[in-house]
């Protein structure tokens, strides 16, 4: 009986709107005719997705965006995390400023490099034509290609602080027992790392890599402030064009099947990087 306001309360918040949401799935509910909520198609939205063009570029895209985010996060948080466990004095506050960008939300993230990347106003335009880089403005948000790259560095600056804090929470629990032989055996500081160091770590990263990939495969606040999906959708990602189908759109039947469909992406992601994490872990001993 103690647990039953929990269980009326994720009834209530997770379970039927998550089965509300499933069944208009197969429905063609739009916002601006609640009737049609009533009307059963079967799997149409499904079979139409599977032929829509825009639907597989912006999967794509979302794929590129977390492939090279996350591999890029990994090793500027490998090398922050292996400089800082290098410091002997004020590694207390290096952490504590390593955690400040993960603190912003990705809204104020979106707008802070929104401006930064400002065609006319913005910081990086203004530097590299100061600096005699640049003879005239980069349109960085204008420019499907240079657009990909603000939103990949946004994304980067905010969350490689996440790879660091928990790479550097495993250079803390590494024991100090192999590294000391493998020094008097005379290997190099380079075969230390590789052979002892990187495989006592790569628990840690897989773990950082599996939060890492439900975050990406879910972006949209960022995408949203900074280009909104534009220009002429060439930074249209899953998240955001799920928005603009349910809402602008107010095709919601529809936008809940790419919800679904989307979510295979993510699932995909999350066994991929907790098997490697199951076979990291065994290849340590942790594991029976």
């Amino acid at each position: 009986m103690l647990l039953l306001p929990a269980i009326i309360i994720l009834l209530a918040v997770v379970l039927i709107p998550l089965l509300l949401s499933f069944y208009s799935s197969f429905t063609p509910y739009k916002l601006t005719r609640p009737e049609s909520l009533y009307k059963w198609i079967g799997e149409y939205n499904y079979v139409k997705l599977a032929g829509d063009v825009n639907f597989w570029l912006a999967f794509g895209r979302t794929v590129l965006l977390l492939t090279i985010a996350l591999n890029l996060e990994m090793l500027l948080g490998l090398g922050i995390a292996l400089l800082v466990n290098r410091v002997t004095w004020g590694q207390r506050g290096l952490r504590t400023i390593m955690m400040f960008p993960m603190m912003f939300s990705p809204i104020l993230v979106g707008f802070q490099f929104k401006f930064i990347f400002n065609d006319n106003v913005g910081l990086v335009n203004n530097a590299l034509q100061s600096l005699g880089i640049s003879d005239q403005a980069i349109p960085w948000l204008v420019d499907g290609k240079l657009a990909m790259f603000s939103i990949i560095f946004a994304e980067v600056w905010m969350s490689t602080s996440i790879f660091a804090i928990l790479i550097l929470a495993g250079l803390f629990a590494i024991p100090k027992d192999p590294l000391e032989a493998a020094k008097v055996d005379g290997c190099t500081p380079w075969q230390s790392f590789r052979h002892i160091t990187l495989p006592f770590l790569m628990p840690f990263i897989y773990i950082a890599l599996a939060i890492r990939s439900l975050d990406v495969a879910r972006a949209y606040d960022i995408v949203k402030i900074m280009t909104n999906g534009g220009p002429a959708r060439r930074t249209e990602l899953l998240w955001t064009l799920i928005g603009r189908t349910g809402y602008v759109d107010a095709k919601m039947g529809l936008a809940n099947a790419m919800g679904y469909a989307s979510i295979i992406l993510a699932v995909f992601f999350t066994v991929y990087f907790f098997r490697k994490l199951s076979s990291a872990r065994a290849t340590l001993g942790f594991d029976t």
